[in-house]
């Protein structure tokens, strides 16, 4: 191959396998994420920065909803970046993102009958703590009560990466304080 093919190539779009829209279809896709991966990267610099954190405190609620509906989609060129949203935003409101994901985690997970157990007696079991799930309604998490779904299916497996991600960087170092 010539120098000249190789840049050619190199410049030809990535179509999705599952996608059989026209070029231009793809090229809006692959800049639509491109965009989104943008956006959750703004969102993890501003949490983590002091002085800009405040200007979230009007939209938190939504804005987490929306990352972690993101993060636990499993389109995997968001994940890192959702991860980094989720990971910036705990530091506004680390108790909201832990609630948010333990919600989306544990009540997937009641299906898989293997929730843990408190540390000790004296705390209440997970499903106590969380809001109890209407199947027959749309909004069946706490995200998306906060932050509504945009399309984002949830992949468990997606959801078992943040989740056990965000608990071993984040809320264990909470604890720790």
């Amino acid at each position: 191959m010539t120098p000249k093919n190789l840049r050619e190539e190199s410049k030809s779009v990535f179509r999705l396998p599952y996608k059989t829209h026209e070029l231009a279809s793809s090229i809006a896709e692959v800049s639509s994420l491109k965009v989104q991966v943008y956006l959750l990267d703004m969102i993890a610099e501003l949490s983590r920065d002091k002085h800009s954190a405040s200007a979230f405190d009007a939209v938190l609620k939504k804005v987490a909803g929306l990352v972690v509906g993101i993060a636990c989609s499993g389109v995997n060129g968001l994940r890192q970046a959702g991860l980094n949203a989720l990971r910036g935003l705990a530091c506004v409101d680390p108790d909201l993102i832990c609630i948010l994901l333990a919600d989306v985690y544990y009540s997937l997970k009641k299906k898989r009958r293997d929730m843990p157990l408190p540390p000790s007696p004296e705390f209440p079991e997970i499903s106590m703590v969380l809001p109890s799930q209407r199947e027959d309604s749309p909004r069946r998490f706490l995200y998306d009560e906060y932050g509504r779904s945009y399309g984002f299916e949830l992949e468990f497996s997606s959801v078992e990466i943040i989740f056990k991600t965000m608990q071993s960087l984040v809320f264990v170092d909470q604890n720790a304080l």
